[in-house]
């Protein structure tokens, strides 16, 4: 990256109109892109998010998120099949001709594209003169990251092993942690729910998506069987056909949530003693960060997780073993040491790291960034 290049774009935020490409659509679980978004958004952006393609769409649509004045999704079709086996400039010929087109639906003319994926628009050279962003959060998005790369203004990702990665394709690339959003608007819990969530044995909670590929299924089931006395609950979209259903519903000791609305999240882990992360030893590199463990920490409560690189140097913060054997034996020593697991000490320095990777602190921290690399300008506002 050239340091002394030109501005590309003004640095008040409020002028800014932002498209985020995600590989996930809107209405899936919130993760990293969905809070820059809505963090953007309040900020003053305008914060357009494409979807993934939807062929059941015959063109592009634009519908504002209901809460979000300055926040709207963007679906649509696939721009064409096959685009990405093109030559490189039809490729970008065709992108540029589809963000044109876009930008004449939205009434507005896009300054920043915010990629968070590469399997679509990786050659973000047919976005010109628009500030560039490749956003890598996930090690197994990997179909066409050098492309991202070397094409983007600069680049941010979540994890050590991601930035190394990276890093052989382009020097400008920074580690921006996984974020976080204060608890605000919660929604209350039920009468059945907080019945749910009554305090009478040690409480351990795993949310996620309990059908995911990476989940160590097998391991979660022999927990719940070896301490009986302990009630689990599992809080994500599932299947009763899915791998985890099968190994652990037969267990009375399992509470099955299904998904549910992010904003009764927090008040679940406040009731919780124990909060589970468990991934299959093969997919400790494709998950070397999960969000997950931010939403954890700012509830203070000990979590218990198999290996995760990027705390491998944190593990004050939690109980991470080195082999999947190691977990139960680690799940029994905590069950034996809840006081002193889940003292205010220890979960007040959890909290506190949870405090310090705010999404407006990671914000800050990559407004910063591209202030250093004269990506933006001040205009109204010091970053």
């Amino acid at each position: 990256m050239d340091i002394g290049m030109k501005c590309q774009i003004g640095g008040d935020i409020s002028k800014w109109a932002v498209l985020i490409i995600s590989p996930e659509p809107w209405r899936a679980h919130t993760v990293s892109k969905h809070h820059y978004a809505m963090m953007l958004a309040r900020q003053g952006a305008n914060v357009f998010f494409l979807d993934p393609p939807d062929e059941s769409f015959d063109d592009v649509r634009i519908n504002r998120i209901d809460g979000h004045e300055r926040l709207h999704v963007v679906q649509g079709p696939k721009i064409k099949s096959g685009l990405r086996f093109y030559p490189a400039f039809v490729r970008r010929w065709v992108e540029r001709a589809w963000l044109k087109d876009l930008e004449k639906k939205i009434g507005v003319s896009l300054s920043v594209i915010w990629l968070f994926e590469n399997s679509r628009f990786f050659d973000m050279g047919f976005a010109d003169e628009r500030l560039k962003i490749y956003h890598q959060v996930d090690l197994n998005q990997n179909f066409n990251p050098k492309t991202a790369a070397i094409t983007a203004d600069i680049c941010f990702c979540t994890s050590d092993l991601i930035r190394e990665k990276l890093l052989s394709y382009t020097p400008c690339v920074y580690k921006i942690h996984h974020g976080v959003v204060p608890a605000q608007n919660l929604q209350p819990l039920s009468t059945s729910q907080v019945q749910n969530v009554a305090r009478a044995v040690p409480l351990a909670v795993y949310i996620g998506n309990l059908d995911m590929e990476y989940l160590d299924a097998p391991l979660l089931a022999e927990t719940v069987k070896s301490f009986p006395d302990v009630q689990f609950h599992f809080v994500g979209g599932y299947t009763k056909g899915g791998k985890l259903w099968k190994a652990a519903s037969a267990y009375s000791n399992v509470v099955w949530w299904g998904k549910l609305d992010s904003r009764l999240i927090s008040p679940i882990l406040e009731r919780a003693d124990i909060l589970l992360v468990t991934y299959e030893e093969r997919h400790w590199k494709d998950q070397s960060s999960p969000h997950k463990f931010m939403e954890y920490f700012a509830s203070g409560k000990t979590v218990i997780s198999t290996y995760t690189d990027e705390y491998k140097d944190k593990r004050h913060l939690l109980k991470m073993v080195d082999d999947s054997n190691d977990f139960i034996p680690a799940f029994e020593e905590v069950v034996n040491h809840l006081e002193e697991y889940n003292s205010p000490e220890r979960q007040a320095e959890r909290i506190a790291f949870a405090k310090e990777n705010t999404y407006d602190r990671q914000l800050d921290r990559i407004f910063k960034l591209l202030k250093q690399h004269r990506l933006i300008a001040v205009d109204q506002k010091e970053y």
